[in-house]
């Protein structure tokens, strides 16, 4: 379940900083449990047995020329039953409803089902475009969701595509099937198929994916991923591909990380796989020097000269770090093999406030003539008392100061207060 729950989180991140709404209109190609759960408003995480003291009422995108909003509405039990997203017309001023989301759980209170409409304008009504619906085990895990069309002829929702979840002894996601409804024969293919093994842990260790032969229409494999979790936090990746005629799996690429108690993520080896031989060979790979506090401090980079059958240095990334281990600065530099002309990639710096929450993001570009560093784009972020992101907002530099392009504005309700 690990691999789940950082997936949710890598989602979370994606909605709390900055996603425009353009990402989720006009339509939903596919909904999925986890896309249902994205487009709930996401709350912080308090102490256990401790509820939030806030639920998220709106929130607000400026930018491009354009304004959106996104209007949440909840049940006595605080589940969202509905999020409306909003236009501003630029003559009237008026927000205008574009799009809705309307939500129903099941008896163990998880997401059964939303449907997503869009406004008509000529109509003046809701036209029903996508429905998903998700059924549960009992220990709340999905194992089955249907995605379904609106039918206008058959005034009726159509399915068309469904995934299937089957869960191992631990509770671990297993196997995951792709199905699609054929129209000819009104019957279920099976397109992709995901197989998941676990370690003891349950961690991921192995992952296969297999497509739909076109000919056959039968399963084929066609890649393969392998994770090691060693020492120190390293994990190393090994992904293949699926040689039909020779009927076994051939290296394609191979990747070592090491991660620290921030979850940052510092490379350390990669190999290509050569085909000829099916062998791993050298690529990359980086050496270490590390500060007082034992966070990596810089990573150089070297890559295979097999010409000269040595590594010549090409890259160099420096870190810094705040008191909480927090980093706070990620440059890098690259040159030609075996030269010292040494040129600046990209530099990115974070500020952190006193609850390890980022308040600031800066991504900076290179200037060859001055070799130094030029600002690029910026991210402030603010926080209620709570702990809940209340803004966004994004900058870029002209040359003299920040423009401001866009902004979002989060704004709350407390808890069981009538909406």
């Amino acid at each position: 379940m690990k691999r789940i729950v950082l997936f949710l989180l890598f989602i979370h991140s994606l909605i709390a900083f900055g996603q425009p709404f353009e990402n989720e209109l006009p339509e939903l190609k596919k909904l999925s449990p986890v896309n249902i759960r994205q487009l709930l408003p996401e709350v912080a995480v308090l102490p256990q047995n401790q509820l939030p003291a806030e639920r998220l009422d709106s929130v607000i995108f400026d930018g491009s020329g354009r304004n959106r909003k996104k209007y949440y509405v909840y049940d006595e039990t605080e589940n969202v039953i509905r999020r409306t997203d909003f236009e501003r017309d630029l003559k009237s001023g008026k927000w205008v409803e574009i799009a809705r989301y309307d939500f129903t759980y099941n008896l163990q209170n998880k997401p059964a089902s939303v449907i997503f409409s869009q406004w008509n304008n000529q109509l003046n009504i809701w036209i029903r475009q996508q429905k998903n619906e998700t059924i549960y085990n009992p220990n709340g895990n999905p194992v089955l969701t249907v995605d379904y069309g609106w039918n206008e002829q058959m005034n009726d929702w159509m399915d068309y595509s469904k995934v299937q979840i089957v869960y191992d002894i631990n509770g671990n996601p297993a196997v995951e099937t792709n199905f699609g409804k054929n129209n000819a024969t009104s019957q279920w293919d099976v397109e992709t198929q995901k197989e998941i093994e676990y370690d003891r842990t349950g961690n991921p260790v192995s992952e296969i994916f297999s497509v739909q032969d076109e000919q056959t229409k039968r399963l084929k494999y066609s890649t393969k991923q392998t994770i090691t979790y060693g020492p120190v936090q390293y994990i190393a990746t090994e992904k293949y591909v699926w040689n039909q005629q020779l009927a076994t799996w051939i290296k394609e690429q191979s990747s070592k990380y090491v991660h620290d108690s921030k979850s940052n993520q510092t490379p350390v080896e990669f190999f290509d796989g050569k085909p000829q031989t099916n062998e791993w060979v050298n690529r990359e790979r980086y050496a270490f020097s590390f500060d007082d506090n034992g966070n990596i401090k810089t990573a150089d980079g070297f890559l295979w000269d097999s010409q000269s059958d040595s590594w010549q240095r090409f890259q160099q990334y420096n870190y810094l770090y705040d008191a909480n281990k927090n980093r706070i600065s990620v440059e890098s530099y690259s040159c030609n093999s075996g030269a010292d002309d040494w040129k600046g990639v990209y530099k990115t710096t974070y500020t952190f406030d006193e609850n390890d929450r980022k308040t600031q993001e800066v991504h900076y570009s290179w200037n060859d003539k001055t070799k130094t560093w030029t600002n690029g784009i910026k991210n402030d972020y603010t926080y209620t008392t709570f702990g809940n992101l209340q803004s966004n907002h994004f900058y870029n530099w002209n040359n003299e100061r920040w423009n401001l392009i866009s902004s979002e504005v989060f704004y709350y309700q407390p808890l069981n207060k009538p909406h």
